[in-house]
């Protein structure tokens, strides 16, 4: 089979193992660089989007998938790409954690993952974030997109308070700042002031991608 179909293969048979060695044997045989094999990645984890979005897949595959893919470019496809020099092209930095009063990772992890595998650069706060150290993190990295997450409802207006922050610090219209979780919605979106709402780590995806105008 074809480097292409290989690594499919893997992913789709959530084989981290066999995606590992399969991208190591490119490397070492120079059969594709990095930068081709991360494009490869990306189709795929497509597909797997398409997938749930046809109910083939559910959130435990989606989970699987997305951890496997981030495991392998970050022990082999990141180090690689340092070694020779070449650059991850990325769409867009974002930050994304859950906000304080909340512990809930899951969905806000599988969100990072798959806007990782889809180009874009990732700064992962965790959980219990409080506004301060997103919009310092922002500022640090010079992010385009800073990314709340909420899954309790008494913890869904410091997803509010992040945006009051920004403006009071004047830096608003800076970034883009986009909210989801569960007790969350597009009505409660507009209500603060955040400029989208997602249901999901695919709608996460294509809402940052629009809200760059990132076309493809």
């Amino acid at each position: 089979m074809s480097l292409e179909e290989d690594i499919k293969t893997s992913i789709l048979e959530f084989d981290e193992d066999g995606l590992k060695k399969r991208i190591e044997t490119a490397l070492s045989t120079k059969e594709a660089d990095p930068l081709t094999i991360l494009k490869i990645i990306g189709n795929v984890m497509t597909l797997v989007g398409d997938k749930f979005e046809k109910e083939e897949y559910f959130l435990p595959e989606l989970i699987m998938s997305a951890n496997i893919v981030k495991s392998a470019i970050d022990e082999i496809l990141d180090p690689a790409l340092r070694n020779t020099g070449q650059k991850k092209e990325s769409l867009g930095k974002v930050v994304i954690g859950t906000v304080e009063g909340d512990v809930h990772s899951i969905g806000k992890d599988l969100i990072a993952s798959f806007l990782f595998s889809n180009g874009f650069e990732v700064y992962n706060l965790g959980e219990e974030v409080p506004a301060e150290k997103f919009i310092n993190k922002a500022e640090e990295v010079n992010a385009h997109i800073i990314g709340l997450s909420s899954l309790l409802t008494m913890s869904m207006d410091f997803q509010r308070q992040v945006i009051q922050e920004l403006k009071k610090r004047e830096l608003r219209d800076k970034y883009k700042v986009i909210v989801g979780g569960s007790p969350t919605s597009e009505e409660w979106a507009e209500q603060i002031g955040a400029d989208g709402w997602a249901d999901d780590a695919l709608e996460t995806v294509a809402l940052v991608k629009k809200l760059l105008n990132i076309n493809e």
